[in-house]
């Protein structure tokens, strides 16, 4: 019995001539030559893949040749990689690296799809010095923060900072309102405590007007006393 499952399943991958309409169509989206959609690899791959190309194979844009230049490009555009880097990520020597760029010798599709790979994982984006000691934990999915007690924050706490932020806005605004009206206050108060000492400044000099008037009217009203002549002018005058 298991024999003959074993050979139905295999009429039916033979029975595929090519891939569906809809991978068809996807594929050329994603930038594959029509032409390249009738070629032996393209039906292989079909073939494998029980008549549909799978959207990862897709971006791995099988009709192009794996080339020194697009490795390149992968390692410093795409990565931002030094050759020192890559080679230490491969596991190669730098020298090697340097051979598949300049196309002395092909470089390995692993090596390629590696780095490819790699440039599309959250844990790349993350990489950046910005970033240094944030990661994503496996079993919880939260974003793990080397600071501020080791912060985890959960991709709903994530989707929920815009309204936080809108409600800080709120906020903020209406803080500047409240400052700016105990500004006006203080503005005010400080007006209000001029005049009240411009009052008792006023009050202490209509004060001091009536004292000196005071003074003034007794100087008027006093008695001329006139002082009698010391005794050696008299003598003087006596002689």
């Amino acid at each position: 019995m298991a024999a003959k499952k074993n050979t139905t399943s295999k009429k039916t991958r033979n029975s595929i001539k090519s891939s569906s309409h809809r991978s068809d169509w996807a594929a050329w989206m994603n930038g594959a030559d029509p032409e390249w959609l009738q070629t032996r690899q393209a039906l292989g791959i079909a073939q494998v893949f029980d008549g549909y190309f799978p959207i990862w194979f897709i971006e791995a844009e099988p009709w192009r040749a794996v080339t020194g230049a697009r490795f390149k490009f992968n390692r410093t555009t795409q990565l931002g990689l030094t050759v020192e880097q890559c080679a230490a990520y491969l596991r190669v020597h730098r020298s090697t690296v340097l051979r598949w760029e300049n196309e002395s010798v092909e470089v390995p599709y692993a090596a390629f799809e590696a780095l490819r790979l790699l440039s599309l994982t959250a844990g790349q984006r993350l990489s950046h010095k910005h970033w240094d000691g944030w990661f994503i934990n496996r079993q919880t999915g939260e974003l793990v923060s080397p600071n501020i007690g080791r912060l985890a924050v959960k991709p709903e706490e994530i989707n929920g900072l815009p309204l936080l932020y809108n409600r800080l806005s709120i906020l903020l605004h209406h803080v500047e309102k409240l400052e700016s009206q105990v500004d006006a206050l203080e503005t005010e108060n400080v007006a209000l405590r001029s005049n009240d000492r411009t009052r008792k400044i006023a009050a202490e000099l209509e004060d001091m007007q009536g004292r000196i008037a005071d003074l003034l009217a007794g100087v008027r009203t006093a008695e001329i006393i006139e002082f009698n002549r010391p005794a050696v002018e008299l003598r003087r005058a006596s002689s």
